[in-house]
């Protein structure tokens, strides 16, 4: 069976990107592994660059997962949260510096965080992100809703602090 899987990109600009997926999650991870795991091969692709190692920050990880919980309650896909909200705001919100760089990426469909980092890589603007050597912080958002249109919605967010 194909699922939908969609993946979303925010820097200065909001973008969009539609790929079909087949795949299931593994039944013993926690959404908690599911987030560490993500962090762990996005900081092994930014490795093989020569990119230092992103740091978990709490107000990245925050903004994330309240909006990968959002999407799936709300069942929806975008950058923009349906009050409004951009992810600079989000991310703003839940205290991250204003004053640094920011950008966020978004996935909905992928059933593990390999497939969903990947899908990522695959994507010039998202791998861009993921390779961004400025970037020194990251927050990891997963949430998962049978029902809705994707099933599975991821959150990267990104800052230079």
């Amino acid at each position: 069976m194909q699922t939908r899987v969609r993946v979303g990109l925010a820097i200065a600009g909001l973008f969009t990107a539609t790929f079909p997926f087949t795949g299931t999650a593994s039944a013993t991870m926690t959404p908690q592994d599911f987030r560490s795991e993500v962090v762990s091969r996005t900081n092994a692709e930014r490795a093989r660059v020569g990119c230092p190692a992103l740091n978990r920050h709490g107000a990245l990880d925050n903004a994330a997962q309240g909006h990968a919980a959002d999407m799936a309650n709300r069942n929806y896909f975008s950058h923009t949260s349906q009050d409004g909200r951009s992810p600079f705001d989000r991310m703003r919100q839940a205290g991250y510096p204003s004053n640094s760089g920011m950008a966020e990426n978004i996935a909905a469909g992928y059933s593990t965080p390999a497939q969903v980092v990947a899908g990522w890589m695959n994507s010039s603007g998202h791998r861009a992100n993921i390779l961004n050597c400025s970037y020194r912080s990251i927050g990891v958002g997963y949430a998962y809703r049978s029902g809705t249109a994707y099933g599975h919605y991821w959150v990267q967010n990104f800052g230079t602090v």
